[in-house]
Parts: C-alpha cells; structure tokens; sequence
C-alpha cells in the first residue's frame, strides 16, 4: 500500500559519520519541506532520538537521518511509547547503514530522500535483548569486539563503514584475539556450552558495514537468523573474511546457521555485543523476535 504522509517529524543526528552529517541538514530539510508537513529536530546526546520518538503518537511518519545507531534510538522510542502507527523513513548517513540494506533504501541520501515519499509502507520484524529492541543485527564475541573498536577509532582513522571495520578487525587479529567460552539453547532445544569465536542473532542479512553473516535473513520472515562461527585459530580468520563478505560462508563446517524464534546466551564472563552498532556488554543475553511489530518505508517487499 502506497502511505499518505501528513504530519512528519525528521530527526537528524548531526554527529552521524564524523559530523559529516551536518552539511547536509539543509539540503535534506528543504527538500521534505517543500513535500511533507515538517518539523525537525536535532539531537544532541545520546539516547536523544529516543526521548524524541517516544512522543509520536500524532505524527504519521517519522524520519531518521543519521546511521543504524539513530535508527535503533528511535525504535526504542517508537517501542516503549507502545506507537505502532508512526511509520518510519530513513535517510542513511551513518558509517554502517546495514539496516538500509535490509529494506531496500539506496545508500544515496539524495535517493533515500525521494524513497522516503515514494516508498511504501512494509512491517518488519524486531528483535528483542533483555528487554531492548534492536532493527538490525546483535553480534557476540569477535565481532562485537571488532565493532567497540571501530567506534573508539572511527574519529582518530576518519574511516566509516567497511573500511572502517576492517581497520578494527585488522588490529583485533593483531593484538587482541581470543575466542569465548558460552552455554546457548536455541529454542526450546538442549543447552550446548562451547568455545565460539562469534555468534550472531539478526533480524537483517549484513553487519559491520555490508558483512553478510546471515545471507538468507528477511527482514520480515517472523525468525531471528542465527550464525555460529566455532572456536578458530587466528591464522584462519583473515582467509575467511571474503566469503563472509560476500555471504558465501554456509560451506564452511565451523559455521553453523539457524533460524529461530528465541536464542539465550550466557556466559561466567562479561561478552561483548554490538547492538545495531550499539555497544554493550552482559553475562546473559535473552534473544526473541517481535514478527511485524515496526512500519517502515520500504523500496523493497
């Protein structure tokens, strides 16, 4: 169904991509002006967008400009103000921008501008961590690791995206490599307890900038998409990072995938986690899916 759009709030994070985000509020700004019913906002510390989301309930359509961790404060907003109504547009101008893959919004903001009024309206998944709801991916282990340093360097390098995570991950295998001993059930399935290098619990198909971890992942298919990557020595690590890249990984027999309604993750150890970009550590991590819980404005069915 085509959305009629009315009353429309655009938050910006102007710190998004190194501040880079902030030559492009005008542009942005005046263009949606001249179409939609506006008022705009800026955030200014963290957890910002989510104050801001949380008091939507008479807008018809909010719009995130920034990158996934502005998107996932405002679904959080969107979330614990019980609004299922407000849809949601996005603008990507972040260093990752995984999420905007997952439903088909170009990686051009000039273009995402125009898919924010001619997109349509698509009911995505959302997941669930201990109580906190998350669009797009949780990493667990390496790549969360990966994924804290990306965001310490992301200023002092100027990198985003893919090159900025590869950067991390080449300092990671450097200097700070170590797999993670967990217990995990997926489902209502036995406990397994294992050394794991990473594991992965997605709502979408790609992390870390464009990272395909969950190749076969629907944004919309009602299942936490899970990728376990066993126990591996350093040494193995670089020479598989191309087929993960590109989603060609399934092959491997030290990765293991599944789909599934509830996962838990527990360790003796605080584990490291990516939380759509958002950086968090927990001993337990109770994992479930909300199936089409979030109105989005898809270019993609």
């Amino acid at each position: 169904m085509v959305f009629i759009r009315k009353k429309t709030k655009l938050i910006i994070n102007p710190q998004a991509n190194h501040g880079k985000t902030q030559a492009k509020i005008k542009p942005i700004r005046d263009f949606l002006q001249s179409e939609l019913d506006l008022d705009t906002e800026l955030t200014e510390r963290p957890r910002h967008a989510t104050a801001i989301a949380a008091n939507l309930h008479d807008y018809d359509l909010v719009i995130a400009v920034g990158g996934d961790g502005t998107i996932f404060e405002i679904a959080n907003g969107l979330v614990a103000s019980k609004n299922d109504k407000t849809s949601l547009a996005i603008i990507p101008t972040g260093s990752g921008n995984d999420f905007r893959r997952a439903i088909g919004i170009s990686k051009d903001w000039r273009q995402a501008m125009r898919q924010a009024l001619s997109g349509s309206v698509r009911l995505v998944d959302l997941g669930i961590v201990n109580d906190t709801s998350f669009t797009n991916s949780l990493a667990i282990g390496f790549d969360a690791r990966v994924g804290h340093l990306a965001n310490r360097i992301k200023d002092s390098t100027q990198r985003s995206g893919l090159s900025l995570y590869i950067t991390a991950l080449i300092r990671i295998l450097s200097s700070d490599f170590y797999c993670h001993r967990v217990r995990f059930r997926i489902d209502d399935g036995e406990w397994q307890e294992q050394e794991v290098l990473l594991i992965a619990a997605n709502n979408g198909p790609s992390y870390g900038g464009g990272f395909k971890i969950t190749p076969k992942a629907r944004i919309d298919d009602g299942k936490i998409n899970i990728c376990i990557i066993d126990e591996l020595p350093r040494w193995q690590v670089g020479p598989r990072l191309p087929f993960v890249l590109a989603g060609k990984h399934q092959w491997m027999s030290m990765a293991h995938f599944y789909q599934a309604r509830s996962l838990i993750v527990e360790s003796d150890c605080e584990l490291p986690a990516a939380l759509d970009g958002e950086l968090i550590k927990a001993k337990r991590f109770e994992i479930s899916i909300r199936p089409g819980s979030l109105p989005v404005i898809s270019n993609s069915h």
